[in-house]
């Protein structure tokens, strides 16, 4: 007995097996008119449905470290379907399903058909991929039709996008945003060209020997990796000449009172009474910092469970202070746990989790995670270089640590002079306009998944007619949304993200925030309309709502676009038109990449553990708790597998978890339970069984926040 699905398929089959592809009645102008929804119909065998829509990424496999040397492969395998778009049948297309972590879902995935996956000749107006997405975090369902818009409008190539009704089976899965796949007809309607090369960017960035991460998809390999290494080597200049090293003398000192607060840090203040010893300050209790610790000033004894503020001064000769003054950059490194205030003979030059008046007893605003502690953040200090004199001069640091009771503390500083520009030489390679405008772009719409929000989510094309880098945006069903969804940016500015390497590097420069800052200013004067775009939210909804599939599982919200319009100019024009951007202290640390082994003599380690959360893998969870694991052990993060199964999705196993006595309000280190990353990747089923079980959705994470009001942004 035939299925209706074996049936259909048969039927298309045989009404194309005696002629020729019917691609040609389609055009892409078409398929991405704004007036109305493309009918998408396709019919695969039941097995062949069943087999894709299941297929899953992990973090474990999707992130982990070998992608440095080449990007990590499909889960997602093709399989045989015959695919019928506004009538026009189209026999024997590929498909599969898509999606990184945020959009995957097995009912409704989304999905891909490669028109010449058996017919090479078969395309679209030269176009032989499609691309649909199930919106899946994007329930306003016009995050990507309005962004892309907004970018090709302002002249920053991006896709088209349009709608589709989407069918698998006969079975109506409702609405879906087409996008139009990154290949030659949407480069040459952006650059008029489709012969240079073209990388997609995933969770990667310009780090020194990652060049082979970003997958190729068009054109020529060599000149496109060459051009990613030389933008790497610009912004990895040189070390430059050492000013003050990590093994300069100097003095320290834990205030006990506030009678020195306003003279410790002037040239002249005299710290002969102050501790001796080598740069590296701190303490640590366990293992990790203590390599950058000079046992000379180790202040375990006076600060652990006392004092969150430590004073340093490291004095530092220059013979020649005009080659500085007239040439140069100057740069100060950080190693700090948990912030800091750096003085160049008295004067301020760089903080990061400092209050904003700080004295003998502050305390860092915020932790800082060991990894970014240890590698170290680089401050651009040269617009302070005046400061300088031939001579004797001083920095002067005031180290934060976040809490008394603190494991850890660590204060290192490195001050340097560099020759290179690393401005001018990366805009020999990145066309610095066309970045200017997508780095406004991503910030104008609040892209906290892109490139300058999560290293994400991008394109990268190396156009041969100006030899030349252009980003362009991807996967953007993540815009319009005031915070990000997996990282705590409350307190960042609302106008700019910067945690890509790239824009990291040039918001420390105050000319390349000016120049952010005028970027901004063209989209809000020439491209930004509140009331054109709330009237356009409008009529999509009216197009929009009657497609809306019981299938689908979740209700539309069409106001939550309409809420980040509102005001949105109002809010950035507050920071833009001082007389500088507002400070922000980024950390963008190293490339996320899951840790190697899972086991540890044998047994199955809080890494083995955190990788089975995420497969959803119930009998490995069985095995370990018969061995005497732990149910409740935690990551480097403070997080349980509670935690991580709520987040991804796996509720027979949160059930398990939950039976077998985890803690439904386990905070991690930042305070943040499991109902968070229920509810912040939209997890009903899970979010329920934490609830049922007792998880309370006002407890405050770290900095005074709830599961419910991060959920709702």
């Amino acid at each position: 007995m035939h299925t209706l699905s074996s049936l259909c398929l048969a039927l298309g089959t045989l009404l194309t097996a005696a002629v020729a592809p019917a691609a040609d009645e389609l055009s892409l102008d078409a398929l991405f008119t704004a007036d109305r929804l493309v009918e998408v119909e396709i019919f695969l065998s039941e097995e062949d449905w069943d087999e894709i829509r299941n297929q899953k990424r992990n973090f474990r496999d999707a992130l982990q470290a070998s992608r440095q040397f080449k990007p990590i492969d499909t889960p997602y395998t093709w399989v045989p379907g015959t695919v019928i778009i506004d009538g026009v049948v189209l026999p024997q297309v590929g498909v599969r399903k898509k999606g990184f972590f945020g959009s995957q879902d097995t009912n409704r995935p989304s999905l891909k058909i490669k028109l010449d996956k058996y017919d090479r000749d078969l395309n679209i107006d030269g176009l032989a991929n499609l691309t649909l997405n199930n919106n899946k975090q994007d329930r306003s369902l016009m995050s990507q039709y309005l962004g892309y818009r907004l970018f090709n409008a302002a002249g920053s190539p991006a896709p088209r996008c349009g709608y589709a009704k989407v069918s698998v089976n006969g079975t109506n899965l409702g609405v879906y945003s087409h996008v139009e796949t990154m290949r030659e007809p949407a480069l040459e309607r952006g650059f008029g060209n489709s012969d240079g090369t073209l990388f997609e960017g995933t969770v990667v960035d310009f780090y020194t020997d990652w060049e082979n991460s970003f997958e190729r998809k068009l054109g020529r390999n060599e000149p496109g990796r060459k051009k990613i290494i030389k933008v790497i080597e610009a912004l990895n200049e040189d070390n430059g000449a050492i000013l003050l090293g990590t093994d300069a003398p100097g003095r320290a000192r834990v205030p006990a009172d506030d009678r020195q607060d306003m003279a410790w840090m002037l040239p002249e203040f005299d710290d002969a009474d102050w501790i001796s010893g080598v740069n590296g300050a701190g303490y640590e209790r366990q293992r990790g910092y203590d390599r950058f610790i000079d046992e000379t000033f180790d202040f375990e004894d006076q600060m652990f469970e006392g004092s969150t503020s430590l004073y340093l001064r490291f004095p530092f000769e220059i013979e020649d202070v005009e080659a500085i003054h007239n040439a140069g950059h100057l740069r100060l490194r950080m190693q700090s746990d948990d912030g800091f205030i750096a003085y160049l003979n008295g004067v301020e030059v760089a903080r990061m989790n400092a209050p904003d008046f700080a004295r003998w007893d502050s305390r860092a605003t915020e932790p800082t995670p060991d990894q970014t502690a240890a590698t170290g953040v680089g401050f651009d200090i040269t617009p302070f270089r005046e400061l300088l004199v031939d001579g004797r001069n001083i920095l002067a640091i005031h180290g934060l640590n976040n809490t008394p009771e603190s494991t850890d503390f660590l204060v290192a500083a490195e001050l340097t002079h560099h020759e290179h520009d690393f401005r001018n030489e990366l805009w020999q390679h990145v066309d610095e306009e066309a970045f200017y405008r997508f780095w406004a772009l991503e910030g104008l719409l609040s892209f906290w998944d892109g490139y300058s929000g999560n290293r994400n989510n991008f394109f990268i094309y190396l156009n041969p007619e100006t030899d030349r880098l252009h980003f362009m945006p991807w996967g953007a069903d993540c815009l319009f949304e005031n915070y990000s969804q997996i990282a705590n940016d409350r307190d960042a500015p609302r106008s700019v993200r910067a945690l890509g390497l790239i824009p990291n590097r040039l918001y420390q420069v105050p000319e390349a925030r000016a120049k952010y800052a005028e970027a901004m200013r063209t989209l809000l004067d020439e491209h930004w309309d509140e009331d054109a775009l709330l009237a356009e939210t409008r009529r999509l909804e009216a197009m929009l709502a009657p497609h809306m599939s019981v299938n689908q599982g979740w209700s539309a919200d069409f106001n939550r676009i309409r809420r980040f319009i509102r005001g949105r100019q109002a809010v950035i024009e507050a920071e833009i038109n001082g007389p500088d951007m507002p400070e922000w202290d980024f950390k963008p640390g190293d490339i996320p990449a899951m840790p190697g082994e899972e086991r540890t003599n044998g047994r199955l380690n809080a890494v083995g553990i955190m990788m089975a959360a995420a497969r959803g893998d119930l009998d490995t969870f069985k095995r370990y708790l018969d061995d005497g694991g732990d149910v409740d052990v935690t990551d480097e993060s403070g997080g349980t597998a509670l935690g991580i199964a709520a987040m991804i999705g796996h509720p027979e196993l949160v059930t398990w978890l939950l039976e077998h006595g985890a803690d439904p309000n386990h905070q991690n280190l930042e305070g943040n339970g499991p109902l968070t990353g229920a509810g912040l990747f939209g997890r009903l089923d899970t979010t329920r069984l934490l609830l049922e079980a007792g998880a309370d959705p006002r407890l405050q994470n770290a900095k005074g926040e709830t599961p419910v009001v991060i959920a709702s942004y």
